[in-house]
């Protein structure tokens, strides 16, 4: 039996479902890690540095997030739907690299927060318009 070869809109939805949910990851973690520090002090200790799980969130992200912008781009051709997950990754990148040095904790939560919220938006609107395209076409 001969693979078949998958269209980009086909292997692009499954790069758009893991960043959305690599982005809800990323904001329950800003949300629940100071009320879990807060509370339970012990969980620091086995959670370690809030560092490293952005920076490990990065490096799931970054692949994930440009191999579904460019594959489902091939399909539906909206420059401003990979344009805003652009916006969302770079939100992302700078409060990782930078916030937890330069920011008081509120504010590169806040950041971290606002980027996964912008990207998981625009990898629903690329995933929507690859579907879209996609269903379209095989009925035609």
């Amino acid at each position: 039996m001969a693979l078949s070869r998958q269209s980009p809109g086909h292997v692009s939805r499954y790069f758009d479902r893991i960043a959305i949910a690599l982005s809800a990851i990323c904001i329950v973690h800003c949300i629940a890690v100071p009320l879990v520090l807060t509370a339970l002090p012990i969980a620091a200790v086995w959670l370690g540095p809030e560092r490293h799980f952005h920076a490990a969130m990065l490096w799931l992200v970054l692949p994930t997030s440009v191999g579904g912008f460019a594959l489902g781009y091939r399909v539906h051709r909206r420059f401003g739907i990979v344009a805003l997950g652009a916006v969302g990754v770079a939100a992302l990148t700078v409060a990782a690299l930078w916030g937890h040095d330069q920011w008081p904790p509120a504010a590169e939560s806040a950041v971290s927060i606002a980027g996964s919220v912008v990207l998981a938006a625009a990898h629903w609107l690329n995933f929507r318009d690859v579907r879209r395209l996609h269903h379209h076409t095989r009925r035609a």
